[in-house]
C-alpha cells in the first residue's frame, strides 16, 4: 500500500496538485477550471499547469494572455489561426536571460499545452529605450506545436543564466541578434 501513495504523493508535488500542508515554502494553491498554479514569494516566478484544449480566439486572447504569470510587458499580439505572433518588451538592461527564458517557456507551455488550436508561435523579445523611444531586437523565436513538449518547458526555465543550449536554439527555431550577444555572451566570457 505505501509503495503505490508515496509515489503518487511525489507526483502530485511534481505537478503542484498536492494540498498546501505539503507545498514548499508555504506555497498556497489556487485552482481554477483553466489552470492549477502554486503561488510562491515574488521573486519566483509560478509554475502554471494548463488545462489542454481551450480554442484561442479573438474574443478570449486578451483575458487569457493576461491571466498567464508573465513578468515582461506584451507589446503586441497578432492571432491569425493558426498562428499567433508576440512581442515582449524588454525594459531593463539588467533584466536577466532567466526572466526571458521563464516568459518564454509560459507563454509556449499556454500556446501549445493549454490550447487546441495554436500550432505556431512567433516570438520577439524588444529592448526599449523609453528616454530615445528606440526599440531593439534582441531574441526571435519561430516555435511550433510539433517541436514542443513539458521536457522543453522546464529545460526553459532551468537554463539559468547560461546560454541556451543549441537543442533548445533548433527546437524553437532561435535567433540571437549581435545586441543579444553582446549584452550577455560578453558577460559569460568577461
Amino acid at each position: 500500500m505505501n509503495r503505490i501513495i508515496l509515489p503518487a504523493a511525489a507526483f502530485l508535488l511534481a505537478l503542484g496538485l498536492a494540498p498546501a500542508s505539503w507545498q514548499p515554502n508555504g506555497g498556497l494553491m489556487s485552482h481554477s477550471p483553466s489552470h492549477t498554479s502554486v503561488s510562491r514569494p515574488k521573486q519566483v516566478m509560478p509554475v502554471v499547469l494548463h488545462a489542454a484544449g481551450k480554442e484561442l480566439n479573438d474574443e478570449n486572447i486578451v483575458d487569457e494572455l493576461h491571466s498567464l504569470p508573465l513578468t515582461l510587458t506584451i507589446r503586441r499580439v497578432e492571432w491569425n489561426q493558426p498562428s499567433m505572433s508576440i512581442d515582449f518588451i524588454v525594459p531593463n538592461p539588467n533584466t536577466q536571460r532567466s526572466e526571458m527564458y521563464k516568459n518564454i517557456a509560459e507563454l509556449l507551455s499556454f500556446s501549445f499545452a493549454g490550447t487546441s488550436n495554436v500550432n505556431q508561435v512567433k516570438l520577439r523579445l524588444i529592448a526599449e529605450d523609453p528616454w530615445l523611444g528606440t526599440r531593439h531586437l534582441l531574441l526571435a523565436a519561430d516555435a511550433g506545436r510539433e517541436e514542443w513538449d513539458m521536457g522543453l518547458y522546464f529545460e526553459l526555465r532551468h537554463v539559468g543564466e547560461d546560454s541556451l543550449p543549441d537543442v533548445i536554439k533548433s527546437r524553437l527555431h532561435v535567433i540571437e541578434t549581435n545586441l543579444w550577444k553582446t549584452r550577455f555572451d560578453a558577460s559569460e566570457n568577461g
